[in-house]
């Protein structure tokens, strides 16, 4: 059975006993058009718009434990070099080692090269650079030749994007080390052994630390920022018209009042 109360204009609706445990209930749209939740939202949606992506970043920051580009590019190369000195296994107190590069990657080659110094040191492994002139003598027997070509050793930003749509900017940082070695006994001329090396480093950092992990000096720390540019153009509108609609529900409601 369906019952209808209507309300005469100027008399109050009626009001449940004094004494009575029941809790006094609303409509859905009577609570919707209350003059206090009205405000509520405007100014939580507006806290939400303007600052929870500053909020976010903040959080995220902590750029201690963050290596730099230039960290990830060494902690590549000493995985590639220590993986070299494994593979040499055991050699003769007077064995000595004839660095030879065959094949450069750019300017990021010196970071591998001392890394091959740093690591074969302190394995303990006599070490040289090779002479690139082909009429010097070679070595005392028992002497090896390290030959490598650096195919790749380079460090990218594969994506930036938001997290969430007004969440924070993120990066995803890529780094790869691809070495092609070959061992030679210059006692026999025989190759003892050929290798391929590949070691790779992945991350995600916050866009705002970009300007800590990466250095001025040594342009392979700055690799190029490929971003969607269009949310330069969207994000402004979307918020424009977040803030345009909540100002006009705020003074709807109150002429409604």
């Amino acid at each position: 059975m369906i019952i209808t109360v209507r309300c005469i204009a100027g008399e109050r609706s009626p009001r449940r006993p004094v004494g009575n445990p029941a809790r006094r209930w609303y409509s859905v749209a009577n609570f919707i058009h209350d003059k206090g939740f009205v405000r509520i939202v405007c100014v939580m949606c507006l806290i939400a718009v303007l600052g929870i992506d500053p909020l976010i970043a903040a959080s995220q920051e902590s750029p201690r434990g963050i290596p730099t580009n230039y960290q990830i590019v060494e902690r590549i190369s000493s995985q590639t070099v220590q993986e070299i000195i494994l593979a040499m296994g055991t050699l003769p107190r007077d064995a000595v080692v004839l660095l030879n590069k065959t094949k450069s990657a750019g300017n990021v080659d010196f970071v591998l090269e001392n890394t091959f110094v740093l690591e074969m040191r302190n394995a303990g492994i006599k070490l040289a650079i090779e002479s690139p002139k082909k009429d010097e003598a070679v070595l005392a027997s028992g002497t090896f030749r390290l030959s490598y070509q650096i195919v790749r050793l380079s460090l990218s930003y594969p994506r930036i994007s938001r997290k969430w749509w007004l969440g924070s900017k993120m990066v995803d940082r890529a780094a790869q080390a691809d070495v092609f070695v070959q061992f030679i006994d210059l006692a026999t001329g025989d190759i003892v052994w050929v290798k391929e090396i590949h070691k790779e480093y992945k991350d995600t950092i916050d866009y705002s630390q970009l300007k800590l992990v990466e250095e001025a000096q040594y342009d392979f720390t700055r690799p190029s920022r490929s971003e969607f540019k269009m949310t330069r153009l969207l994000e402004p509108l979307v918020v424009g018209g977040i803030v345009v609609g909540l100002v006009y529900l705020f003074f709807s409601n109150q002429s409604s009042k």
